[in-house]
């Protein structure tokens, strides 16, 4: 028998994921990337002897979906696990933000009110992913918890750096995932591939290449599209091609133009779903800033939302020796901050390092400025109710994409996870119709 022919549609982490796992079922895949590179939001730029992440990356130690991804694929002895922390800058000075004795000690709260913020982390740990929290808006959660002045003084900057002005809608369920999947140990732990994220990207696609599989590079698909049984796809500049089932990785507002031709369900076809996009720098520095790992940029003048100081993590053979630090800000798409000139937006980055950090304008040795429209979905409360499911057209249509990590947070990790799903349905349903036409 022939084997089952499917379209995997985006070269993210899900795509890839998705075309490895059904490779190893004993399909026939045909990948489809719009770019002319594969990873998504985890590219890299070429510097030195070898590759940069455009954007910043870790792995958690509960990352169980990612790390089995990278076992399977015969990675595992190139992760590397560290101890790394967290700092927090309130109107220009750092305080440690680690430990229950760090709280007891933030002074820009009153000491009821850091009480009440470890009573709040004690909550997310116990909560979780309790389902109830889904109903509940997020600042009426935090505020519950922590009190006003820790929402005014913590909370609200960090959801308006993350969300911005749509940080209301948002479901407390998104908060208490995320405060779980990172503060669930003592001493905070994070893990990262030795050679980088492009290392998995290069041998995933090695795998697949092992297992038969197409990529097709700078190939984008304008529509899904029914074919009798079975399922085609529509190319930009007319190609149509027929498979046995398609695999849609790309953002749900994507994913919903390609398949308005089909008459989907229209609690899916109507979803309305947005993105928070990102503007992220990387810089090259002689010297660290801090030991912190990450550290938000509060109250203190700052162009930048916060820091990421990948080299308090990744090993500094990969930059030359030179200390990574990436300046970030999360903004939507249409943003004016999103459209600004590189220039412009290094300009003020540079300005940060000078103001913030004693003498680190003048240790910057490389800096570049990237962008991604699509990050981190806009949540709303009750989203579980609406969240997408996976199985679209039964045996024939699946998806797989950001809009179905709910409620953790966007990562490599969650996407994963959503392919680890969707792949025994799709087997399952699969031989179901098999045996319907046998």
């Amino acid at each position: 028998m022939n084997s089952p022919t499917v379209a995997v549609i985006g070269g993210g982490i899900s795509g890839l994921s998705s075309a490895f796992r059904l490779g190893q079922l004993g399909h026939e895949v045909t990948l489809f990337e719009s770019e002319d590179f594969l990873g998504g939001l985890g590219t890299t730029f070429p510097y030195g002897d070898g590759h940069l992440e455009r954007f910043y990356h870790c792995i958690l130690p509960d990352d169980d979906a990612l790390v089995r991804l990278i076992r399977d694929v015969g990675m595992e002895g190139d992760l590397l696990w560290r101890d790394t922390s967290m700092g927090f800058m309130v109107k220009r000075r750092v305080y440690p933000m680690n430990t229950p004795m760090d709280l007891l000690r933030f002074e820009p709260l009153p000491i009821m009110d850091r009480i009440r913020m470890g009573w709040m982390g004690l909550r997310a740990r116990q909560m979780g992913v309790q389902p109830g929290l889904d109903d509940i808006p997020i600042e009426r959660w935090i505020r519950g918890l922590a009190g006003d002045k820790a929402f005014e003084i913590v909370w609200k900057p960090m959801l308006e750096a993350k969300m911005g002005d749509s940080y209301p809608a948002l479901p407390a369920l998104w908060l208490s995932s995320r405060m779980n999947r990172e503060k669930s140990s003592a001493q905070e732990r994070k893990g990262c591939l030795k050679r980088g994220y492009r290392s998995l990207i290069d041998t995933i696609e090695a795998r697949l290449r092992e297992q038969g599989a197409t990529i097709r590079f700078k190939t984008r698909v304008e529509a899904i599209e029914r074919e009798g049984e079975r399922m085609a796809i529509r190319l930009a500049g007319g190609e149509r091609m027929g498979f046995d089932r398609v695999v849609s990785t790309t953002p749900l507002i994507h994913f919903q133009a390609m398949t308005k031709s089909l008459c989907l369900d229209p609690a899916l076809a109507n979803l309305q779903l947005d993105y928070q996009g990102v503007v992220c720098a990387v810089f090259l520095l002689r010297k660290p800033l801090s030991s912190y790992y990450w550290m938000p940029l509060v109250d203190s003048g700052a162009h930048a939302q916060g820091v990421v100081e990948m080299s308090n993590l990744v090993p500094l053979d990969r930059s030359n020796g030179l200390y990574v630090t990436y300046l970030l800000n999360y903004t939507h798409r249409s943003s004016a901050l999103f459209n600004q000139p590189d220039e412009q937006i290094l300009a003020g980055y540079r300005k940060d390092l000078a103001d913030l950090f004693p003498d680190a304008g003048r240790t910057i040795v490389d800096e570049f400025l990237f962008r991604a429209p699509f990050v981190e979905p806009i949540w709303s409360v009750g989203y579980r109710k609406v969240c997408p499911p996976t199985s679209v057209i039964p045996g024939r249509l699946y998806l797989a994409s950001t809009a179905q990590v709910y409620p953790r947070v966007n990562s490599w990790n969650s996407c994963c996870t959503v392919v680890e799903s969707m792949i025994p349905q799709l087997q399952q349903e699969a031989e179901t119709l098999m045996a319907r036409s046998a």
